[in-house]
C-alpha cells in the first residue's frame, strides 16, 4: 500500500507485470495520460500505461474538480470544448458515480477593469460559438454578501469528482484493452538513430517505437534526460473539503464559485471543496534559476500573491544536476508527489467563506491536502510531437487546467501517437514555441 495524505482515490487493479513490448508506451498516470490510453485502447492499439506510484494519486485527484472553458486562455477554448464533449459522453458511459454535473461556473468581476475583462472574453468566447454571458451574481449565489454585482458566468461548465473520475477512466482503458502498471517509475527513453526504442524502468525495459509522456510535474526532468528542455515550475495548491452542509446551507450559491481569494464547489458528499486562488507557493529549485527568464513575464503579474520558499526540494533537486541515479532515487521515494498544504492560506479561506457567506460560518474543515501543478511560462500545456526524439509525443504543463482539459488533450494526444489528425490545431501548443518566441500569458479573470 503506497502511502497517501492526500483524498482517498478510488482503487484501480491494473497489470502485475510488465510488457516485453508495446505498440505506444504512455508514461504517467494521471487525467492525461489515463484519457491518452483510454483513447489508444479503444481505437484498437496496444497501449502500456506506466504510473511510478498509484492512479490519480497526484494533482489529478487534488485538482478543485472544476471543468470549465470559463476564463480560458482563448487559445484553449477548441481543445476545452472539445473535452466538454467528451467528459459528456464519458458521463453517459459512465453514470452518477463520474460527479459530473454542469452546474456552470461563476468568476464575479471584482473591479471595473476585471469586468471590462470578462466582457471582451464572452465577446470572443461567443464569437468561437460558445455559450458565455455576463450574469447578475445575486441571482447564483443568493447567500452571498457583495458589493458586486456581476460575473463571468458560463452555465454549460461543470463539476466532476476528482478522486473517482480517473480511476474510473483508467478501469474503462483496461476493460478496451491497455495495460495499466503502477508502482512502476519510467527511468529513461532509450533511443537509436531513429528514435524511441523503448522505456528504461525500474523493473526491466518495454520496447517501443511511441511514447506519450504525461509525467505532469516529473516531465521536466525525464526529458531533460534525454537532451530536451522543457521550461517548467512546480507550483503547490493547497485544497481543503469541509463538512457536509445541510439543504437550506445549499442553497447559499449554485455554480462553482471564484472570488478571487475564495474558490469553492459543491461536491457529491454534500461538502465543498475550498481554496485560494489568489496565492501563489513556489519552492526555489534549479530550474527556478534556469528558466527565470522564461517566466518573469508571467511572475511579475503574480507577485502580489507569490510565495518564494526554499525546503526539501531545493536540496533534492540540485541532487539531480550530479546524475541520473539521484532522480531515479525520487522518482521511486516519492510514488505520491505529496507536499504539505498551506495551513494558513486554508485557515483564511475558511474566515473568507465565513464573511462571503454568513449562512456558513462555523463551517469545519474535514480535511486539507496539497499538490503540485505544473506550470508553463504561458500557462497554457506543451500538447507536441519532439522534433529531436522521433516518437516522442509530450503532454504536459497543464497548468491547473488539466483535469478539465484532460479527455479533450488524451483524445489529440491518441492522435498524435498514432499518425493521425488532430481534431484541433496544436500550433499554439507545440514545444518549439519556447525556442522561437517568447511566449506570453493571457489574462482574462
Amino acid at each position: 500500500m503506497i502511502p497517501n495524505r492526500g483524498p482517498a482515490v478510488l482503487e484501480v487493479s491494473g497489470a502485475n507485470d510488465l510488457p516485453a513490448s508495446a505498440e505506444v508506451v504512455v508514461i504517467g498516470g494521471g487525467v492525461i495520460g489515463v484519457t491518452t490510453a483510454l483513447e489508444l485502447a479503444r481505437a484498437g492499439h496496444d497501449v502500456c500505461l506506466l504510473e511510478k506510484g498509484i492512479i490519480a494519486g497526484e494533482q489529478s485527484s487534488r485538482n478543485w474538480g472544476w471543468v470549465r472553458q470559463a476564463g480560458r486562455d482563448l487559445r484553449e477554448l477548441p481543445l476545452s470544448s472539445l473535452a466538454r464533449r467528451r467528459w459528456q459522453a464519458l458521463a453517459a458511459e459512465i453514470g452518477p458515480g463520474l460527479g459530473y454535473v454542469e452546474c456552470g461556473i461563476a468568476y464575479v468581476s471584482r473591479s471595473p477593469e476585471q469586468a471590462d475583462r470578462h466582457r471582451r472574453w464572452v465577446a470572443e468566447a461567443t464569437r468561437l460559438g460558445i455559450e458565455a454571458e455576463i450574469a447578475d451574481i445575486r441571482s447564483l449565489a443568493p447567500g452571498l454578501t457583495t458589493d458586486h454585482a456581476k460575473a463571468l458566468y458560463l452555465p454549460g461548465d461543470g463539476r466532476a469528482e476528482p478522486q473517482a473520475a480517473v480511476p474510473l477512466f483508467a478501469r474503462l482503458a483496461i476493460a478496451a484493452g491497455a495495460t495499466l502498471v503502477q508502482g512502476c517509475a519510467a527511468f529513461d527513453i532509450e533511443r537509436d538513430a531513429r528514435g524511441v526504442t523503448g522505456i528504461r524502468t525500474e523493473r526491466g525495459t518495454v520496447s517501443t517505437r511511441r511514447v506519450v509522456l504525461a509525467g505532469g510535474a516529473w516531465s521536466a526532468p525525464l526529458l531533460r534526460r534525454s537532451g530536451i528542455t522543457l521550461p517548467q515550475l512546480k507550483v503547490l495548491s493547497s485544497v481543503c473539503r469541509t463538512e457536509p452542509l445541510t439543504e437550506e446551507q445549499a442553497q447559499a450559491f449554485t455554480p462553482c464559485l471564484s472570488l478571487g481569494d475564495l474558490a469553492l464547489r459543491h461536491r457529491v458528499d454534500h461538502g465543498l471543496t475550498a481554496a485560494n486562488s489568489g496565492t501563489v507557493v513556489a519552492e526555489i529549485v534549479p530550474d527556478s534559476l534556469r528558466h527565470m527568464f522564461a517566466f518573469l513575464p508571467g511572475l511579475r503579474s503574480m507577485i502580489p500573491g507569490l510565495k518564494l520558499r526554499l525546503g526539501r526540494g531545493t536540496v533534492e533537486e540540485l541532487g539531480w544536476l550530479f546524475g541520473g541515479a539521484a532522480l531515479e532515487r525520487s522518482l521511486t521515494r516519492h510514488r505520491i508527489l505529496d507536499p504539505t498544504p498551506d495551513a494558513r492560506a486554508l485557515s483564511r479561506v475558511l474566515d473568507r467563506l465565513a464573511e462571503r457567506f454568513p449562512a456558513l460560518a462555523g463551517l469545519d474543515q474535514a480535511q486539507a491536502w496539497g499538490g503540485m501543478i505544473d506550470v508553463t511560462p504561458d500557462v497554457i500545456p506543451v500538447i507536441s510531437e519532439a522534433s529531436t526524439l522521433p516518437g516522442l509525443v509530450i503532454g504536459t504543463g497543464f497548468s491547473g487546467h488539466g483535469f478539465g482539459i484532460g479527455p479533450g488533450a488524451g483524445a489529440v494526444l491518441a492522435s498524435l501517437a498514432t499518425g493521425a489528425e488532430p481534431d484541433v490545431d496544436l500550433a499554439d501548443f507545440r514545444l518549439a514555441r519556447f525556442r522561437e518566441e517568447r511566449p506570453q500569458m493571457q489574462s482574462w479573470l
